[in-house]
């Protein structure tokens, strides 16, 4: 049959149309299955099952029309219908007729799903959402012939941020993720994508004298469409500048559809200042202290009293100026007792002018989570800050790392995830996000984020201390290369506090304790007052038996504290006394503030499990079986998961060295040296085994330590420590900054 007359006869018996109405009802069929059986929790196969049923008979319908007729006498052959007597014609209007139904259908379909199976506002994209009232603030652009006016326009850039990110219904991106854009010609289809928003402010500043220029235009960030743009001329003051803040914001609101809450009408009408001088220096306060940096944070302390200086009502600047000082403690020089007076006096200052300043509380949460070890305050105080400043990425920093230390970790994970979210170029947040990451047994993924981070930023240290702690250990165990990843930073920025105690760390991890002496002395060189720094001679007391100097130091630590009942106090004091082999005072002392948990430790949850293990351990050493029993009892149950609590999310590190303590406690040895074999060798944990004993240290008998099955593990674990020793003095050789004195006590 020609190609003409098979397309011909094909038309004849309706085999088009026939696919033409099969094809639009199957897609019919599909979209129906797939956005109807999700909703009832269907399997995903029966949604699967569906599509392949569909493919299957659109080959078999084709057949039938071709070798089949419709006819007034039912289904026929179609060799056996008489070309006269077809009504194929007939046939071929009704295929018509149900294809024109079908495609109606399908457009009712398509608008009722995108009513009730789309939800509103909301596009997935992998890891995040985006919000149809998302907005990126980029860094306004300084058109001032002066320079120093840089700091106006980003701090303006940034109350912009501020303002809308205290908006409910507002995703707003956080100002680092933002400012990465700042001095650039920005697509923003990029952004859009990068930042997971859908439209992005962007503007300039021209200073000129008394008069100030402000153009700022909302876009839609997948087009690039232009929703709204204005220009403001006003006199430079500060009324007007929050005028024109207050009208920008309202603008965007109402673009972005966001109905305002009374209590936000209020806010955004509320200026922090009266005094344009004082809102300039606080502007480029809050620009120099971004860094971290201790000079920067010192200057933005000096424009902060300036502020405060013009107008001692600015409670936000006394809020800033507190958390500045906290991190002076952290990244710098000042000391604890200084620090601990500096930020409290100015957080009750900042909250005796404004009971409702976030920042004020932000800055709480932090001093009593710092100064005072009181987890309980520091997580309300983060809490109160996150419900004011809610769309704040640092806000919900802040409050991760108060429920990391009160062993939330469950809910610590969603506010991480959440800061992460919010403001994902953010370097804090983001190497906060790795490690949650690590927790989560999601390795690779971890280390990516961190090798993103250290691209960007090659001296941002908290991201190249995290990533060589992370390969000192689980998974990867490579004590070498976490070592050198630190020096080459070490090499061109030698007073980094982060950095010189990470290579102290792994010095030690690499039984190098002379190299690690050295990194020490330069520490206490350059930051004597530091808090970390100075607890470096408590453990050289302990590590050198100087029982009596460990005391001293405690005392005098527990009265800067100025509470014996803190958790840190009476670890570190509990400790001491069991190194003295004062069991029983150490037992008082550390359950006489955990009572409950000291009479039945089945309690045990993945939170308290490291208090249990130490209180098991001290009755350990104290020879007191029965007691030791329950404790042992209670921590094995846990991890076979026969109690109530179960460690469901618990990552592998703590698993790990839970199994450890459950078998030192049931004081089985043998399975002991077994588990610690497994342990470095399979899953390469191998940070943590030369210092004290390392990883077999408190809680095991000396006799034990004797054993020839253990000595033989350890021997070996000795001899792949010294190997990777070995290849890091090969590379500080190479690098002419070996000294041999450093290998004294460290033959090769």
């Amino acid at each position: 049959m020609q190609l003409k007359n098979l397309i011909s006869e094909l038309k004849r018996r309706n085999v088009f149309k026939v696919a033409a109405a099969y094809s639009i009802a199957g897609w019919l069929i599909i979209q129906i299955s797939t956005s109807v059986f999700p909703a009832f929790n269907f399997p995903d196969w029966t949604t699967q099952f569906v599509i392949i049923l569909v493919f299957l008979g659109l080959p078999i319908s084709l057949i039938i029309a071709w070798a089949f007729e419709l006819t007034p006498d039912g289904l026929k052959k179609t060799e056996e219908v008489n070309t006269e007597t077809s009504i194929t014609p007939q046939t071929g209007k009704k295929l018509n007729m149900v294809i024109i139904t079908v495609l109606s259908m399908a457009l009712i379909f398509v608008l009722v799903e995108r009513v009730f199976f789309a939800r509103s506002g909301i596009v997935d994209v992998p890891g995040t959402e985006i919000h149809a009232a998302s907005i990126a603030v980029l860094p306004f652009v300084n058109m001032s012939s002066d320079e120093e006016n840089e700091y106006f326009s980003d701090g303006l850039s940034e109350e912009l941020l501020n303002g809308l990110a205290k908006i409910e219904g507002m995703q707003v991106a956080g100002r680092t993720s933002s400012f990465q854009f700042k001095g650039q010609t920005p697509d923003f289809k990029e952004v859009g994508e990068l930042l997971k928003v859908q439209h992005v402010l962007e503007g300039s500043v021209r200073k000129s004298g008394n008069r100030i220029r402000i153009t700022a235009q909302l876009i839609q960030a997948d087009n690039g469409y232009h929703l709204w743009s204005e220009t403001y001329d006003r006199e430079l003051t500060a009324t007007d500048i929050f005028d024109i803040q207050e009208e920008i914001t309202r603008k965007v609101v109402s673009e972005l559809k966001v109905r305002l809450l009374p209590e936000e009408e209020i806010a955004i009408s509320e200026n922090p200042t009266q005094d344009i001088e004082a809102y300039n220096a606080f502007l480029e306060a809050t620009q120099v202290e971004a860094s971290r940096q201790p000079d920067d944070m010192a200057h933005a302390i000096k424009k902060y009293k300036e502020a405060i200086s013009i107008d001692p009502t600015f409670s936000l600047a006394y809020a800033r100026m507190a958390y500045t000082y906290k991190l002076m403690n952290s990244y710098g020089n000042l000391s604890f007792d200084e620090s601990k007076k500096l930020v409290r006096d100015n957080i009750d200052q900042a909250l005796l002018l404004n009971s409702n300043e976030g920042r004020a509380y932000q800055a709480l949460a932090l001093y009593f989570d710092t100064y005072e070890s009181d987890y309980v305050k520091a997580e309300e105080a983060a809490r109160k800050a996150v419900k004011l400043l809610q769309g704040d990425a640092m806000v919900y920093n802040t409050l991760f790392n108060a429920l990391t230390d009160s062993e939330k970790f469950d809910e610590a994970d969603q506010m991480i995830q959440r800061a992460y979210e919010l403001d994902p170029l953010n370097n804090i947040v983001a190497t906060n996000y790795s490690t949650y990451l690590w927790r989560e047994g999601r390795y690779d993924q971890s280390i990516t984020i961190l090798d993103k981070i250290i691209d960007r930023y090659p001296d941002y240290s908290q991201a190249i201390q995290s990533k060589s702690s992370i390969l000192s250990t689980i998974p990867y165990g490579e004590l070498g290369e976490a070592f050198k990843l630190v020096y080459k930073a070490y090499q061109t920025n030698p007073k980094d506090r982060a950095l010189l105690e990470t290579l102290r760390a792994r010095a030690r991890d690499l039984d190098m304790f002379k190299l690690a002496d050295h990194y020490e002395v330069k520490l206490k060189e350059l930051y004597p007052e530091n808090t970390v720094v100075q607890f470096y001679e408590l453990e050289r007391y302990l590590e050198e038996k100087e029982y009596d100097k460990a005391e001293a130091f405690l005392e005098e630590y527990k009265k800067k504290v100025g509470d014996e009942s803190g958790e840190v106090t009476r670890y570190m004091f509990s400790t001491v006394y069991g190194f003295q082999g004062r069991y029983d005072e150490a037992i008082d002392l550390y359950t006489r503030f955990d009572k409950e948990l000291a009479e039945k430790p089945n309690g045990i949850d993945q939170n308290n499990s490291g208090r249990v293990v130490f209180i098991g351990f001290l009755y350990l050493e104290a020879g007191r079986d029965e007691e030791v029993k329950k404790y042992a009892d209670a921590v094995c149950s846990f991890l076979e998961g026969d109690l109530e609590n179960k460690p469901e999310n618990m990552p592998e590190f703590q698993l790990c060295v839970l199994e450890l303590n459950c078998t030192i406690l049931k004081q089985d040895y043998v399975a002991m040296t077994e588990e610690l074999e497994e342990w470095y060798f399979d899953r390469n944990f191998k940070s943590g085994y030369t210092a004290r004993d390392g990883n077999i240290g408190f809680g095991i008998p000396e006799e034990i330590k004797e054993m020839p099955e253990l000595k033989e593990v350890m021997d070996r674990v000795y001899d792949d420590i010294h190997e990777m020793r070995s290849d890091v003095i090969d590379y500080l050789k190479a690098e002419g900054e070996w000294k041999e004195e450093w290998a004294e006590d460290n033959p090769e």
